[in-house]
């Protein structure tokens, strides 16, 4: 894991922080699933994880607050699940942007970032 690198994630903050924002407004789904791609591209996502981690970490989903303590790993996992689960169950990625868990995952990653 030494060899992946946050430094485009400043660029990602900016580009969707706006359309992460937490609640009911107009939302283009398409922007979320190309922020899954980009992640994905950039290495962000766990090609293998165990559920049980999943299942370890899953209240930081119902709680967006916690992510602000998640480690990269952590906020990696979720985003790893999150985007198999979409897979098998369309509107999981935009559900998880109306309760702000995207948005936390975003600010989380952005001040890993900083701190590296």
């Amino acid at each position: 894991m030494a060899s992946l690198s946050l430094t485009a994630l400043t660029a990602d903050y900016q580009t969707y922080r706006h359309d992460f924002a937490r609640g009911e407004l107009d939302y283009d789904p398409a922007t979320v699933h190309k922020f899954v791609a980009e992640m994905k591209r950039q290495g962000m996502l766990l090609n293998e994880f165990s559920w049980d981690d999943w299942y370890q970490n899953s209240h930081m989903v119902d709680r967006p607050e916690y992510i602000a303590d998640a480690s990269l790993y952590e906020c990696r996992l979720l985003l790893s699940a999150m985007a198999r689960l979409e897979r098998f169950s369309p509107g999981v990625l935009q559900n998880m942007r109306r309760q702000g868990v995207m948005l936390a995952l975003l600010e989380r990653m952005q001040q890993l970032q900083k701190a590296a």
